[in-house]
């Protein structure tokens, strides 16, 4: 059969009957249960304070976008989660996977995130910016100190992004321009 019962499990008899089963499901319905799955995880790693588990949680739910997600109370939990996986990342050295949960939970911010929740926003971005920094992303680091230098509300706000941005430039020979920031 294309399934088999171990103990009280099913799986499917096959890797390649599983991709044909997942396949057959079209792409709004792929994303709610990569949601529904990821956002069960999610609750399951903060519970249990289970870092192995964080990676496979944000994994499936950054399969979505935040445009499926209503919730304000599943934005932030997605945001926050996606925050402890570039934690976690950078704590491995893994800058360029860190970067990339970090922009997924400013993705999942809602639009008024630097008023309402101005301490994790300046953090999330700071170490995003950090990640973009240590990886030589000159973009990426110009697009959120920008970002930073507009919605920090005091200097020591903007001080770490400053310290990065200017660093970076003295790394590529820009002195002139650093010394301009």
């Amino acid at each position: 059969g294309l399934l088999e019962k171990t103990d009280e499990t099913f799986q499917f008899s096959h890797d390649r009957v599983q991709e044909a089963a997942y396949n057959m499901l079209n792409s709004q319905d792929r994303a709610k249960r990569h949601l529904k799955y990821g956002l069960a995880l999610c609750m399951r790693a903060t519970l249990d304070d289970n870092n192995g588990m964080i990676f496979t949680a944000v994994g499936q739910v950054n399969r979505t976008g935040p445009e499926i997600i209503y919730s304000a109370e599943e934005k932030s939990l997605i945001s926050a989660s996606n925050f402890r996986a570039g934690r976690k990342a950078m704590g491995l050295s893994d800058f360029g996977s860190a970067l990339k949960f970090f922009e997924r939970g400013i993705d999942f911010l809602h639009n008024d995130h630097w008023d309402d929740d101005y301490e994790f926003s300046l953090e999330i971005f700071d170490c995003a910016a950090k990640c973009a920094y240590a990886i030589g992303d000159h973009e990426k680091l110009k697009l959120l100190s920008n970002q930073i230098l507009v919605s920090a509300r005091s200097f020591e706000g903007k001080l770490n992004v400053l310290c990065y941005t200017i660093n970076l430039l003295c790394d590529a020979s820009l002195l002139d321009k650093a010394i301009e920031k």
